[in-house]
Formats: structure tokens, C-alpha cells, sequence
């Protein structure tokens, strides 16, 4: 059976933290160790965390230095083979181990492996867009799914090979939006990537101190990445096709959250980069939504919504 450590990161999520936990500890095939690095909380969760110590979970403290350098200092202290990443205020169903210790059995090729989540908001559950129907499972077509949803993988459904992360350098420290993403890809680029279509993991959408809500210095980070990729030489046709149309749509939906934050500069920083990346229908629609009313965005937000159905947890 695959060895799997679970590096938890955390910063202010003292509301969150001990529901995270729970969740791993009650899993169905429970993981060879747990770690929390704690990225100089100042609310409290350190100390929550600590109290559970005994139990076996260890705890790291650091100065604050942003969730990827956080995520990094976890894999570089893990001892399993796998390691396992959930966010500190989401949680895991029961079976998430369980069936990522299968997903590995099965795909024992695959650098990185995820399973599908749900979306918790206002009290109800939501499922985001894939482009797997329920129960489907195998080598993920990395680029071409991503481009349809989100959900392929995330920072609390992801388990990745330890050694292979090590080797891309980790997650990107300094990035404060999409860091995820640019790890994903690194991986996706060199080794295959496994995906269970089913889900075993909650999106706490209400969270406090959610990264969404706080202002980003520099959000045009990712889509840099996304630009020198195509420069390069290391994506294939179809890869470059795909990666376009995530760029489409991330560049879009994270020009509607900066408008509605108020960050026009950050709207039109993401604005000249689709131009210069010659995608000039995703840069006429950031045009658009830097002159239209902050209401039609919230309606915009609120009929994206829509697209997701409810499902009950």
C-alpha cells in the first residue's frame, strides 16, 4: 500500500482548522503522517493544532512567508512517498485516502493524482463543471480538462509523487495567485496525471482569510507563465490549444473578481497581457468589464453560479 503524508498549510484558519483535521483523521485508510506548517498564524490556529500534537499530527511554525513556501516546507519534511495537500479550511470526506491509494495502485505512472469536490456555500453544496461524468476514471487529458473546469484538481484534492514534486522545484514561492495551477503544470508537462471522478473532498467556499478575497500585488503572474510556455518548446499542439483556452477563461473569470475587488489596475495589467498574447476576443471582453457597472458583475458571479448544480452533501 502507498505511503502518503498529508502537509496541511496554514495561516489564520483558527475557525477551520480542527474540522481540517478531524476529516483526516477519520479516514478510511488513514495516512502515514500528518503535517501542519503553520505560516506565522497570529489568530490562534497554531495553538489548536498544537493540542492535537499528541495524537501524531506534527506541527512546523515558520514566519509568514505565503502558502507556497508553506506547501514546500511540509513536502521537503514528509517521509512518504505521496504527499497529500488539503487547504486549511477544507475538509475530506471519509473515503479521500481510500481512493487515492487506488487511483495509485492503478496508475502507478502518474507524478500527480486527484479526485473530484464539491463547493460549500451559504450552507449549500455545488458542483463545479468537469469534464469527466461522475465515476470516470484514468489518465487525465491535463490541459483540455482544465480548460473546461476547475475541478480536475485543487490544492485539497491533489497527491503527488514527493520525489517528482522535489524535482519541479515545489510550488512557486512569491506567486499569490494560480501558484497551484503553475505546480499542476509543471508536472502535467513530464509525467502523466491520474483523476478519479468522484468526490471525496469539500471546497469551503465561506472560509475566513480566503486568498480570493485579499488583493493580489500581482495577478498577472500565471498568465506570464502560461505566455513564456508558449515561447518555448516543450508543448505539443494540442497542449498549446488547451492552454489557450484555460488562459481564455481564467484571464476572464479573475478580470471579473478584480473589477469587483476594485483592482483596476490589476484588470488592465491582465488586459494588455491578453493583447500582447494575441487573444484578442479574451482581451475585448476585459475591455468590457472595466467599463461596464459593478452590478452586472454581481449579476455575472450570480449566473456563473447558476452553471453549477446543487447537490446534497
Amino acid at each position: 500500500m502507498a505511503s502518503i503524508s498529508v502537509v496541511i498549510p496554514l495561516y489564520n484558519k483558527a475557525p477551520h482548522i480542527a474540522k481540517t483535521l478531524e476529516s483526516v483523521l477519520r479516514q478510511n485508510s488513514p495516512p502515514d503522517e500528518i503535517i501542519v506548517v503553520d505560516d506565522g498564524s497570529t489568530d490562534g490556529g497554531d495553538q489548536i493544532v498544537e493540542r492535537l500534537v499528541v495524537g501524531g499530527i506534527k506541527l512546523i511554525r515558520q514566519k509568514n512567508q505565503g502558502v507556497s513556501a508553506a506547501r514546500n516546507a511540509g513536502v521537503q519534511e514528509a517521509k512518504s512517498e505521496y504527499v497529500a495537500l488539503l487547504d486549511a479550511d477544507d475538509y475530506w470526506y471519509p473515503n479521500h485516502l481510500a481512493v487515492m491509494r487506488s487511483l495509485i495502485t492503478e496508475y502507478p505512472q502518474a507524478a500527480l493524482l486527484s479526485t473530484a469536490y464539491i463547493v460549500e456555500r451559504g450552507g449549500a453544496f455545488y458542483r463545479p463543471r468537469s469534464a469527466y461524468p461522475e465515476g470516470w476514471h484514468g489518465l487525465a487529458d491535463f490541459f483540455s480538462a482544465y480548460s473546461v473546469g476547475d475541478s480536475l484538481i485543487s490544492s485539497t484534492t491533489a497527491c503527488a509523487k514527493r520525489a517528482n514534486l522535489l524535482e519541479i522545484g515545489g510550488f512557486p514561492v512569491g506567486v499569490h495567485r494560480c501558484e497551484d495551477f503553475i505546480c499542476w503544470i509543471r508536472l502535467a508537462l513530464k509525467y502523466p496525471v491520474a483523476h478519479a471522478e468522484k468526490v471525496t473532498a469539500v471546497y469551503f467556499q465561506d472560509a475566513v482569510n480566503r486568498s480570493t478575497h485579499r488583493r493580489d500585488p500581482n495577478p498577472a503572474e500565471f498568465f506570464v507563465f502560461l505566455m513564456e510556455l508558449w515561447r518555448g518548446n516543450e508543448l505539443t499542439p494540442e497542449q498549446i490549444k488547451g492552454s489557450k483556452r484555460l488562459f481564455d477563461r481564467l484571464a476572464f473569470f479573475t478580470g471579473a473578481d478584480l473589477r469587483m475587488q476594485g483592482d483596476k489596475e490589476g484588470l488592465r495589467a491582465i488586459q494588455s497581457l491578453a493583447f500582447q498574447a494575441r487573444r484578442h476576443t479574451t482581451g475585448l471582453m476585459l475591455l468590457a468589464l472595466d467599463a461596464i457597472p459593478l452590478f452586472m458583475l454581481f449579476m455575472l458571479r450570480w449566473a456563473r453560479r447558476l452553471r453549477h448544480p446543487q447537490v446534497s452533501s
